[in-house]
């Protein structure tokens, strides 16, 4: 990696995290190596891969954070990873749909390259040098086990807001799509859903995309289509693992309502861990803030504990 600190990005990540420039650029040199890998099991089947990025290395990424990726523009209908967003705004714009169309990305964080991330710098910002582009190569993205960047990873706290500013444009073609042919098209992460309230003709919305997917420059994905579904008032309607109720509420679904209630039953026994009652505590809140009715009910069934737990 090339050197030049005077008036960088490098300096400007020695200033804000005290480390000195030399550290700086040390850390950032055998930055694409040093994540931690491991695998955590899909919901749907299958492993994913974590790339969790050494301690000194998030410095300079939360640098990158706050001073750098927070002032990009994210489409409106990009809803993950951003203030005031979450997977109920999410499913929440879906609500008064009959039908929607769910799709997903193939290995979506992965498939984001340093040449996606290259072309974006150079026209977003005109006053980096190449040693600075260079630089927030070296910071931001995994090698995928060597010392050269390569793409974004999972775990890495500067991939997900990356991510919505390079789909920026696809997200702004699918909504005018979407806007023209009277759908709701949102994506969170690599989930996409298009919804109707009333006919939806999907040949039409996937050749879209694929249209949409030819016309971006970058970055260049392509869909898992093993994971398009349609579903309708007739089935289930779950957006971004929510349920949309026919009344028009949001649900947790069945069965993570079973799991929170055997949580919350363990909880109540003395029988979890520390760190169960923290992810049980996170599992209430989130509940608390989709579906409060059902953590009413728990909350009269246990008691006080359950209020505990929240607080």
């Amino acid at each position: 990696m090339s050197v030049e600190p005077k008036h960088s990005l490098i300096r400007t990540c020695a200033l804000a995290t005290g480390l000195t420039i030399n550290e700086v650029v040390r850390i950032a040199g055998i930055g694409p190596k040093r994540y931690k890998i491991y695998q955590i099991p899909k919901r749907s089947g299958g492993q994913r891969t974590i790339c969790h990025p050494s301690r000194e290395l998030k410095a300079l990424q939360y640098v990158f954070l706050r001073d750098i990726l927070a002032q990009l523009p994210v489409h409106s209908a990009a809803t993950a990873y951003k203030s005031g967003s979450s997977i109920k705004q999410n499913a929440s714009r879906h609500l008064a749909s009959r039908i929607i169309l769910k799709l997903d990305f193939e290995n979506f964080f992965h498939s984001i390259k340093v040449a996606d991330w290259m072309a974006y710098a150079k026209a977003t910002f005109p006053h980096w040098t190449a040693h600075d582009i260079e630089f927030s190569l070296f910071v931001m993205f995994w090698g995928a086990g060597g010392y050269k960047p390569v793409c974004l990873s999972i775990g890495a706290p500067t991939s997900p807001l990356v991510s919505n500013a390079l789909m920026y444009q696809f997200d702004g073609v699918l909504s005018n799509f979407a806007a023209a042919n009277g759908l709701v098209y949102t994506r969170y992460a690599d989930d996409i859903t298009i919804s109707a309230e009333g006919r939806l003709d999907k040949d039409a919305i996937m050749a879209e995309i694929h249209s949409a997917l030819d016309l971006i420059e970058y970055p260049r994905l392509k869909l898992n289509t093993a994971k398009t579904k349609l579903a309708s008032k007739a089935t289930s309607r779950r957006v971004t693992g929510l349920v949309l109720a026919n009344d028009g509420s949001l649900s947790l679904g069945r069965e993570r309502k079973r799991l929170i209630s055997a949580m919350v039953h363990r909880a109540v026994r003395g029988l979890a861990e520390p760190d169960a009652i923290a992810h049980l505590r996170g599992l209430l809140a989130f509940a608390n803030d989709v579906e409060p009715s059902f953590v009413a009910m728990l909350r009269k069934k246990y008691g006080s504990f359950v209020l505990d737990i929240l607080h």
